[in-house]
């Protein structure tokens, strides 16, 4: 763990202003139930070990979207008002667009027909099949 890493969390979890109402009170003891083996109470949390590796996952994950900028809520906004306009097009129009390919990493662009926006799903769909994520994209235009 990086000391930027462990003076957030220390920032995060020694923070205990949030429990002085209940800091000096008695810890409840059950009259009905006795209190737990140690072995047993350990044994409760065995299933997050088959996380193993998890950590790393994310960490992955977290290198591969360093690259991304995130748009503003105005950019967003000024994005999903374009996306509306091409979706009343007809026939669907031929759009060029640039997004962030969250397999690789980096920005890319693509080209191709629109034939569907889903945004239930956040998603447009293009007639080769390709589906792009409404949130990954950086800008898209009509190609003429």
């Amino acid at each position: 763990m990086d000391k930027q890493q462990w003076a957030a969390e220390q920032k995060q979890f020694n923070d205990t202003s949030r429990y002085r109402d209940i800091m000096d009170s008695p810890r409840h003891v059950s009259r009905a139930h006795l209190p737990m083996p140690q072995v047993d109470r350990a044994g409760q949390f065995a299933p997050f070990a088959a996380l193993t590796g998890y950590k790393e996952l994310l960490d992955q994950t977290a290198k591969r979207y360093a690259n991304k900028d995130y748009l503003s809520h105005d950019q967003l906004t000024a994005l999903n008002k374009k996306i509306k306009a091409l979706a009343a097009q007809r026939p669907w129009p031929t759009v060029k667009l640039t997004y962030f390919n969250g397999a690789s990493g980096y920005y890319e662009s693509f080209t191709g027909q629109l034939v569907n926006v889903d945004w239930r799903r956040q998603r447009l769909r293009f007639r080769d099949g390709t589906s792009i994520v409404i949130r990954n994209l950086r800008e898209i235009n009509t190609v003429t």
